[in-house]
This record gives structure tokens, C-alpha cells and sequence, in this order.
């Protein structure tokens, strides 16, 4: 790679003033902070931050091979920072100036940007105490921020900010009425349809020993709380794994330590001021479950509780258990049924991948079949390799691909549709970045020189060397058209500050690449 570009030099001359006192500070990764990530990866920009500097530097691409950089200010007191599911927005959670000794001292605040082509700073939420943790719905309507930082904490404390609105009136604060525990995930529905109701999107709150329900139609109203079952042997249990059907509003929860899953049925209200009911039932599915799922066969819907060597199918409504002996132990489920019937409006049965990473074999669960059939055929796979979990890919183009990760750090390229799996194998501790086209996939070594592409259509490996080790790869779009790869170089003090790497995505070479440098410099007045 013999292009050079460095950015910083021409803002290097300074006037008989001195230099800016921004440039002080050396550059510290992200990496560096705890709740941080060294960079983030949008459509159309890179997004590192410099926690020195209080700042974001955003780089992104005006066309294939070129880079360009813009700082953004950011919050005093970065906490956290998360990408939305679409990976158009960074989200920011910073804790302000603490203890604020005046009254136009930074207050605590999320901050949006918005990483496209020509990002920008969006929305921004103030809000009264700093928080430490950040949770996103996967819609982007709304966040959740927890785990306070104060002298007094209260970890049942939620800032729910609905998206949709700006300034204070979008920030919800709430306490969950609890019993000793605190939240440690969330999940956020789709809309349930409850029967003899309004359809509503429920907030799913896992605590160590109960379950919260917020209507999140209603966030300032009174939530649900729902205790978790004891185990078996007597012991306070906790959720393992929640999972829901929109169509029944029927929430299942694995539960730790406990042969039986716990299902909860949203009905119409039992009384006059409550706008739903909860109805609960335990149904024993013989072992300890490893994974659950809601499926429809041809009798309708189940819930597929993996158990040993069998898949115990659950009627969530007469709570009947029925047992499908399965070729190997898998331990995981995904389905598939989208990706293989993409325009199939009413499928006859979901068809699910079984996997496990103690397992060399694949499988696919088809739960079609003739009327009233339990499923059609399990049709399993030996790969050789075992899996330790199921990656989407975007887009359009190859909807129906899946990257099946290895513990050992190898990957193959599932294609559901012709059955068919290619194995790449790679060196130990590599990385995975989906272009967030759909159209490849990049690998890389933290730490190390070497990276590759990999393109879906082709299957085509191409292997890349860098000159300085790679911290991330990222495939962004170009304002122009076309899209770039940006290898990224983090480190502290001089020469290399942030540097990367910008490869054309879509035909990558090192005898085109270019590299800059200087990123850390620029941008301060």
C-alpha cells in the first residue's frame, strides 16, 4: 500500500498563540473505558470516539478510496455507546459533570447521531441522574437506560425515552416495584394482539427472581410483575430465556433449575380499571431445557422446548407436551421460515434450524405435513464442525445465507435454500463484520495484519495484508456510489493516533489502498 494521505498537515501551523490546548491530551481508544467500544460501525460512517477529547470522530467516504474526517463534541463523562439494529444511529450515554457545582454544569444526556454518508449530530435527551447502561429496541421507538451512578443508586430505576418525541417530555422516569431484585436484560415485544383488547408492545424486564411487564402505550402506568417459579430442588430461579408469539400474546420463559417453562397468557381485563390480565401455567417438559422457541405446525401453535436428544412440543393452551426424537443433541434453534418463504403469506409450518456447539451436525426441523401431523421430517447435516451460533445476514440479495460460527473461530456460509454449506477456515480469534449491504462478510484478527473479504454471490475468499495491525474493519457506503472498506489503526501517542486503511469494498486490493493518518489532529478549534 504506497498511497499515503496525512490529513493533520496542513492544520500543523498554528499562530504566535500556541497551539489549540485540545491537542494535548493524547489520543485514548475507547477501548480504554469501560461500556465503550474502540469504533463503531454505521451505514455510511465510522464512528470512533476519543475520550480525551470529549469528542466523536466520524470518517466517512465521499467515494471508493477516499476518507474524510469531522469531529462532533460529545457529552462530558462517556458511559456507553450502542448502534441501533439498523446501524443508522449511534446512540451516546454520557454522565455529565459530576458532582455539578453549578448551575450550567453539563448535565447527564444520551445523544443521538446520525452515522449516513454526511452524518450529523440528531436528537438529544437531558436527563436528572447519570446512568451507566444503555438498551435499545430494535425499532427504534425506543431506549431504555439503567444502572445509575449516583452516591445513592436505585438499580430499579428506568429512563424510558421514546424516540419518536423530543426534549423532556420524551423521558419517562420509572421504579419498578421489586422485591430485592434489579434488571440484568430487556426485551422488547412486537405488538401483541390480546384478545378482547388493543394490540400493544410490551417492555419484557428479566429480574434475578420475576418477571416486569411495562405497557409501553402507557409507560408511566402501573407495570406487571410476575414472580418466577422455584426450582426444582426448592431455590430462588431466574430467566434463562424469554420468548414470545405476537399472534397469541403468549410470553414462554426458560427458567433456570427448573424441568418446566412458564407460560404467560395476555387475555382481555379480569376487571374494570386494568387493561390486561396475566394468566401463567407450568408445564413440565421432562429435563432441563436448553433453548425454546415458538413454532407453528399443522395444529397450530407450539412451543419447541429442546431437551436431551428430543424436541418436546408444548399446546400453550391445554399445556399437552408431545416428543419428536431428534438425530443428535442440539442445543439451539433458529427458524427459518421467513428466509425460505419469503413470499408465503400462510405457510403451512415453520421450519427451524437445530445446531449445537457440542455437536457436529445440522439440522433442518420442517413442522409442516399432512393435516394434524406433529412435523414433516428432520433432515440433519454433518458439517464437521460444531456451532456456537447462527448470524443473520441483511438485505436483499442473500436473505437466505447464514454465517454458522464455530467455537474454534472457523465459519461457514449456510445457504438455506439449496442446502448447501461452504467452510472457511480461518485463523484462531478472528472477528466478523457483515457489510450491513448483505452482500459480504470481513475478517480480521484484532491485533494483526491480515484481513479478508468474502462476497455471497461467489464465495470467494481474497486475503489482504495491512501495513500496521488492524483494530476493525468496517464496509460503509460512499456518498458517490460504490462502497469503501475502512481497516482501522487505533493506537495511543504518536505516529499512530487513529489511522486506517480505505479499500474499494467491492473489488479490494492493497495495490489501490490508501492510508491515512493524523484523524486525532483534525478537527479542533
Amino acid at each position: 500500500m504506497r498511497t499515503w494521505v496525512w490529513l493533520a498537515s496542513a492544520t500543523l501551523a498554528v499562530g504566535c498563540g500556541g497551539r489549540p490546548s485540545a491537542w494535548d491530551p493524547e489520543f485514548v481508544p475507547a477501548a480504554n473505558t469501560a461500556g465503550l467500544s474502540p469504533a463503531y460501525g454505521l451505514t455510511g460512517s465510522v464512528a470512533v470516539i476519543d475520550g480525551a477529547a470529549h469528542r466523536l470522530t466520524l470518517l466517512n467516504s465521499p467515494s471508493p478510496l477516499l476518507l474524510r474526517a469531522q469531529s462532533l463534541p460529545l457529552g462530558t463523562g462517556l458511559a456507553t455507546a450502542l448502534t441501533s439494529a439498523d446501524r443508522q444511529t449511534l446512540f451516546v450515554l454520557s454522565h455529565g459533570v459530576q458532582p455539578q457545582r453549578k448551575p450550567d454544569d453539563e448535565p447527564p444526556k444520551l445523544q443521538l447521531v446520525d452515522g449516513g454518508t454526511a452524518p450529523k449530530l440528531g436528537e438529544s435527551y437531558t436527563l436528572t441522574e447519570p446512568m451507566d447502561h444503555l438498551a435499545l429496541d430494535p425499532n427504534n421507538e425506543w431506549a431504555v437506560l439503567y444502572g445509575g451512578s449516583g452516591v445513592v443508586v436505585n438499580p430499579n430505576e428506568l429512563e424510558l425515552v421514546d424516540l419518536k418525541q423530543k426534549g423532556s417530555a420524551a423521558v419517562t422516569s420509572k421504579t419498578l416495584r421489586s422485591f430485592g431484585g434489579q434488571p440484568n436484560h430487556f426485551t422488547f415485544s412486537a405488538p401483541l394482539a390480546i384478545s378482547g383488547g388493543d394490540t400493544r408492545r410490551f417492555l419484557i424486564v428479566q429480574r434475578d427472581s420475576d418477571l416486569v411487564l411495562i405497557d409501553l402505550a402507557s409507560p408511566d402506568a402501573n407495570e406487571v410483575t410476575v414472580p418466577l417459579p422455584s426450582t426444582d430442588k426448592g431455590g430462588t430461579a431466574s430467566s434463562a430465556q424469554v420468548v414470545y408469539d405476537a399472534d397469541s400474546a403468549t410470553i414462554a420463559v426458560r427458567v433456570t433449575g427448573t424441568t418446566s417453562v412458564f407460560l404467560l397468557q395476555l387475555t382481555a381485563p379480569a376487571q374494570a380499571g386494568q387493561d390486561f390480565s396475566v394468566v401463567t401455567n407450568l408445564v413440565d417438559v421432562g429435563g432441563l431445557p436448553s433453548a425454546i422457541a415458538f413454532v407453528h405446525n399443522t395444529q397450530g401453535l407450539r412451543l419447541v422446548a429442546l431437551v436431551g436428544q428430543s424436541a418436546v412440543l408444548v399446546d400453550p393452551v391445554t399445556a399437552i407436551t408431545q416428543s419428536v426424537n431428534m438425530p443428535a443433541a442440539f442445543t439451539g434453534i433458529r427458524l427459518i421460515t421467513d428466509e425460505l418463504n419469503p413470499d408465503a403469506t400462510s405457510p403451512n409450518g415453520d421450519v427451524a434450524l437445530l445446531y449445537g456447539p457440542n455437536i457436529t451436525q445440522i439440522a433442518y426441523f420442517n413442522l409442516g405435513g399432512a393435516p394434524g401431523a406433529l412435523f414433516r421430517s428432520i433432515e440433519p447435516y454433518d458439517i464437521g464442525v460444531s456451532v456456537k451460533d447462527v448470524i443473520d445476514v441483511p438485505g436483499q440479495d442473500f436473505f437466505d445465507r447464514k454465517l454458522l460460527e464455530t467455537p474454534s473461530g472457523d465459519f461457514y456460509v449456510l445457504d438455506l435454500t439449496n442446502r448447501q454449506s461452504a467452510p472457511m477456515k480461518t485463523q484462531s480469534g478472528l472477528s466478523l463484520e457483515i457489510a450491513p449491504d448483505g452482500d459480504r462478510v470481513w475478517a480480521f484478527q484484532p491485533g494483526a495484519l491480515g484481513l479478508a473479504t468474502v462476497d455471497f454471490e461467489t464465495l470467494h475468499p481474497i486475503s489482504l495484508q495491512a501495513e500496521r495491525a488492524v483494530t476493525a474493519v468496517f464496509d460503509i457506503a460512499a456518498a458517490s456510489g460504490g462502497r469503501s472498506a475502512v481497516a482501522l489503526h487505533l493506537g495511543v501517542g504518536q505516529p499512530q493516533g487513529i489511522g486506517a486503511t480505505v479499500l474499494n469494498a467491492l473489488a479490494p486490493s492493497t495495490a489501490t489502498a490508501r492510508f491515512y493518518s493524523g484523524f486525532e489532529l483534525g478537527g479542533i478549534r
